[in-house]
């Protein structure tokens, strides 16, 4: 297996007729028979759809033109070499379209059934990963849902984000693409009354402390993936296995201008605070299930939620060992760039699978501290990983790893290093003002990665100045909709604590 193939090279038509692309070692990793993800993306729009076939037809027409991958299969040649082999598309048998029961005031529960049962359903594997499904109903939130699904094999998050680019258009100018946020660069402070002494030492403290963190990190993941160090086993961790049960989907909603008010606060960033959300949550939500355990019922654990816990759920809570498997991007570019940009030869920030692992612990307390300090202690936890180069490092271990023994190396350095953690949380970034498809603007969208060995997924979304964190778990060990409650509380206790100016 040549190296090149285990980057993104750029992808042409005539490259797709002639011999097809080599599958980088990465998507084989993520579609072998160990390890096979998929991303659900569920659009809720703000009108029913009155033309399916045309919404599926525009979505079409924008998006295989610009990236061929949409029509291609995966394929070995006469050397045993797994290639993208372009095929004829036949939109029909992508496309889906839900029947309910009829006659009733909302389908709420019959659209959540359907995406949890679809987030398990394999892939067709001799036609081209990707489909639409269209739910036609109107729920509480919505006139009517689309599921775009795709096996993660042809792309990561970002790379969704830039079909969504070609596909969208906003609603206030249509003949406008979605417009994203731009990443700002950090300011470094000057230190312009330092001495020069004093600045070779913070130099040369700085320089260690990247070696010393980088070593740790490296070392706890490589012990990671080999299984001799991983979580404390909880009532919210499920065996390997579990990625094959019945799965339950919610979700919580948070104003951006919340998440900004307590990021001044603490002097961190967006990503910080949600973060620091989320974990002060699943304290919360451990809190409740332990002590549902030790002696009471889950709801009489739930209504006593804020009371002190016992003795024996605090010592439990100190002891465990909770990791949060947070998804990076790896691209060399900050920002999102149109799908025309990244199938480009040499992109520098390339379609495809180009994401790394960040392994954050979770602050575990028996006795919750004050909200702010919380996430203040989850933002230093979070600033000590960036300065490490762990996650660089580990993504050049896998590409070796596909170099060296191929693929399934890779699949398995992958699943253990999920299997051996509590769960997984990706982040994008998605556009500031309303979009629509065809002409329907959507109300909101979120999104999810199923056929992960955890029993819980974390996926987090901005748009419109909203932030959607999609909670997906399996029904046996984690309460979807308890957990989201969690989320919320958690964030009215932080923002509450916040001090206004």
């Amino acid at each position: 297996m040549d190296l090149k193939s285990s980057m993104n090279l750029g992808i042409s038509d005539h490259e797709m007729k002639e011999q097809g692309q080599p599958v980088n070692p990465i998507s084989q990793a993520i579609c072998s028979s160990l390890l096979s993800l998929s991303v659900n993306v569920v659009f809720e729009f703000e009108e029913a759809i009155t033309d399916i076939s045309r919404c599926t037809k525009s979505i079409v027409d924008a998006a295989l033109p610009r990236n061929p991958l949409f029509s291609c299969i995966m394929k070995e040649d006469d050397q045993g070499v797994l290639r993208w082999e372009k095929t004829a598309v036949n939109i029909n048998d992508h496309t889906f379209i839900a029947e309910f029961p009829p006659g009733q005031e909302s389908y709420d529960a019959c659209v959540d059934d359907y995406i949890s049962k679809l987030a398990l359903a394999p892939f067709d594997h001799s036609r081209p990963l990707c489909e639409f499904h269209f739910l036609n109903y109107k729920t509480n939130k919505a006139k009517a849902t689309m599921v775009f699904r795709f096996h993660h094999a042809l792309g990561d998050g970002i790379s969704f984000m830039s079909t969504l680019f070609c596909i969208a258009r906003r609603v206030d100018n249509p003949d406008l693409p979605p417009t994203f946020p731009t990443a700002k660069p950090s300011i470094q402070s000057s230190h312009s009354g330092n001495t020069l002494l004093t600045k070779f030492i913070q130099r040369l403290w700085y320089m260690m402390l990247v070696l010393w963190y980088t070593l740790v990190d490296v070392i706890s993941s490589l012990l990671r993936m080999t299984g001799w160090i991983g979580d404390s086993q909880m009532p919210i961790r499920g065996p390997p296995g579990v990625k094959t049960m019945p799965v339950a989907l919610s979700s919580a909603t948070f104003l951006l201008e919340d998440l900004k008010q307590i990021k001044n606060s603490v002097g961190g960033t967006v990503n910080d605070v949600i973060t620091g959300i989320i974990f002060y949550g699943m304290q919360r939500y451990l809190q409740i299930r332990f002590s549902a355990i030790t002696e009471h019922g889950l709801q009489d654990a739930y209504e006593k939620r804020f009371e002190m816990p016992e003795d024996a759920v605090i010592k439990q809570m100190e002891k465990s060992k909770l990791t949060a498997l947070c998804l990076i991007n790896m691209r060399g570019l900050a920002g999102l760039q149109s799908i025309d940009e990244m199938v480009k030869p040499k992109a520098q920030a390339p379609w495809g699978n180009h994401f790394g692992f960040l392994p954050v612990r979770v602050p575990m307390l028996g006795k919750l501290e004050n909200p702010i300090q919380f996430v203040r202690r989850t933002k230093s936890k979070i600033d000590r990983h960036k300065i490490s180069l762990g996650t660089s490092i580990n993504g050049k271990i896998m590409a070796y790893l596909g170099w060296l023994k191929g693929p399934q190396a890779v699949s398995r350095y992958l699943y253990n290093t999920l299997a051996n953690s509590t769960f997984g949380m990706s982040n994008l970034i998605g556009p500031t003002e309303k979009v629509a498809i065809d002409g329907n603007p959507i109300k909101s969208f979120s999104f999810f990665v199923s056929g992960a060995p955890q029993s819980l997924e974390l996926s987090i979304v901005s748009y419109t100045g909203v932030v959607v964190v999609q909670v997906y778990a399996q029904k046996a060990y984690v309460d979807a909709n308890m957990l989201c409650k969690c989320f919320i509380e958690a964030c009215e206790e932080i923002k509450k604590a916040t001090p206004t100016k």
